[in-house]
């Protein structure tokens, strides 16, 4: 699963069309080059791609013949694309730190109980590993003493995103942010059109 198909579907979307040095610069202004490893050829590589697949569609938007560029807008296909991988991202719990982060990024294009519930998800996967960490670090076992502090960094980098991922569930569920179904203008959704 790649950060950048998801960040690449979401400003798209976002915008309701774009072409792909929009996207490009509205990576860039949230600094995903340094969080999610995004490049400017990566972008256009995810606009390829996605275009193959039929989850973007091309078309020459006006002005676009003039400087010789293509312009994307998500197809039925890319919505639930980017529905599929957002949720995913959210509730990820493994190491693709990129993907949690493009996750937060839009999180504000679902409705409040359905980020919540993937949260809650990501959540379940931490003390799931969590526990098995603990248990796996415990004495008994046949290793050069010193791996015991690599499972204590473990044990510590699972405690910071479980407290992490908690502090989020509560914020959401106190009704911080302006998520999808509070408002039509939440970040991350595609224009209203008014």
């Amino acid at each position: 699963m790649s950060a950048t198909r998801l960040l690449v579907l979401g400003v798209v979307r976002m915008h309701g069309q774009a072409h792909g040095y929009r996207v490009g610069r509205e990576l860039l202004s949230w600094n995903a080059g340094e969080w999610a490893n995004v490049k400017w050829g990566s972008i256009y590589h995810a606009l390829r791609k996605l275009s193959q697949e039929g989850k973007l569609r091309e078309f020459v938007a006006d002005g676009d013949d003039v400087v010789d560029r293509t312009s994307y807008a998500l197809t039925d296909d890319g919505e639930a694309e980017f529905h599929r991988l957002l949720c995913a991202a959210l509730s990820h719990s493994g190491h693709d730190h990129a993907l949690l982060c493009a996750g937060v990024t839009l999180m504000t294009a679902l409705p409040r109980a359905e980020a919540i519930a993937m949260l809650e998800r990501r959540l379940a996967g931490l003390e799931e590993v969590g526990s098995e960490v603990r248990s796996a670090s415990g004495e008994g076992h046949d290793r050069p003493p010193h791996l015991a502090e690599l499972f204590g960094l473990w044990r510590s980098t699972i405690d910071a995103e479980t407290g992490w991922t908690r502090r989020l569930i509560d914020s959401l569920g106190e009704g911080r942010y302006t998520m999808a179904d509070d408002d039509a203008g939440a970040f991350g959704l595609p224009p209203t059109g008014d």
